[in-house]
């Protein structure tokens, strides 16, 4: 069914479409190879089920996890997308307004102001989850933003982040930004590794929920951090199963 729906996007919807492996990696403990990309079309063609040709353009990344079984096959395949925004860009969906205190939390948390001035935009006990191994145990927004503090301010000084999408679901309350955050790990920062003077670019979303006071009660975060721990030299790299890589290739083109 994916591979199918993939093919109509690329080849019908957007022919000419373009797509970069930009990073991959590989866990043997759980078999499970690791791809983030960047897909690139412009909606010119028609395609069942989709509006007509808007002829905009949509530059959208992902990651793709894939579990591989003990033949070195594929066997199941889980996608991280930001789907409304790459709508957006090609004219699929219309915008609407993100939430003054949502769009201010973002920017507190990440230019690493803590939780002092991120207190202002959120409830006292908003919560946090991210399926991501070096947030493992933290559930607060309070603990996050000191946590996001520490590597701003004190792992990466100078560290610096880009504001590239973002939305808001009326129905659902949910704002959502996609951001690029970019540093040198420079810094002494406990319980991390020594300053290994290495740089990393990560994207990552966030998905916060307004509540009807309008600040943020929940923040869900998505993100690639062992790609991002492996920039900067804090994990190992691992080989890449060769049918997972040929996999991505014949997918996405």
């Amino acid at each position: 069914g994916y591979a199918e729906w993939m093919k109509g996007i690329a080849v019908v919807a957007m022919p000419g479409s373009s797509y970069e492996l930009n990073a991959h990696s590989f866990d043997p403990e759980t078999r499970t190879a690791t791809f983030f990309g960047t897909f690139r079309g412009t909606h010119t063609g028609h395609l069942h089920g989709f509006p007509d040709p808007t002829h905009k353009s949509m530059e959208t990344q992902y990651v793709y996890s894939m579990h591989v079984n003990v033949q070195g096959k594929v066997n199941g395949i889980t996608k991280v997308w930001h789907s409304a925004w790459a709508a957006a860009q090609v004219g699929w969906t219309p915008p609407s307004s993100v939430p003054a205190y949502a769009e201010h939390l973002f920017h507190a948390c990440e230019s690493g102001k803590g939780w002092r001035e991120c207190s202002r935009y959120c409830t006292h006990d908003a919560a946090f989850s991210a399926q991501a191994e070096p947030l493992k145990g933290i559930s607060t927004v309070y603990a996050y933003t000191e946590w996001m503090k520490g590597i701003a301010v004190v792992a990466m000084p100078g560290s610096r982040y880009e504001l590239n999408a973002q939305s808001f679901d009326p129905e659902t309350r949910t704002a959502t930004f996609f951001g690029t955050f970019r540093g040198t790990h420079t810094g002494h920062l406990h319980g991390f590794p020594a300053p290994t003077h290495k740089s990393m670019e990560t994207q990552y979303v966030y998905n916060m929920h307004v509540a009807p006071c309008g600040k943020v009660d929940r923040i869900t975060k998505v993100w690639h951090s062992a790609w991002a721990a492996a920039q900067v030299g804090w994990t190992p790299a691992t080989s890449m199963p060769a049918d997972a890589a040929h996999l991505f290739h014949a997918c996405e083109s």
